[in-house]
């Protein structure tokens, strides 16, 4: 089986990766393979999960998510802007009132 590396990504956390290959497999049939990849020392990049798409399967995917709605679920998500809670302004100045028998005599 011969395998040619598309694309790397970055994961979801700093020691994992998303790898894109095209393979092709025994029969000569070609596979789209995602594959997400940890690192750990001593060993390098591994392959903890991986899935195969052959071209029809990726031709639905990369469909699905060119769509209209695909564009407007991750888009706006991309583009969210952090929530801010306003804080009040400066109190105003306490005004007290003297008890009876203070201040005035």
């Amino acid at each position: 089986m011969s395998r040619t590396v598309l694309t790397t990504m970055p994961g979801s956390a700093p020691y994992r990766r998303l790898q894109v290959s095209l393979e092709q497999d025994g029969d000569g049939k070609l596979l789209i393979c995602l594959a997400e990849q940890d690192y750990a020392e001593g060993i390098g990049w591994f392959t903890q999960r991986s899935l195969a798409l052959d071209p029809r399967q990726w031709a639905r995917l990369q469909a699905a998510l060119g769509s209209a709605e695909a564009r407007e679920a991750i888009v706006p998500a991309a583009e969210e802007r952090p929530a801010t809670l306003p804080f009040p302004g400066p109190k105003p100045p306490h005004r007290f009132r003297l008890a009876a028998g203070d201040g005035s005599e």
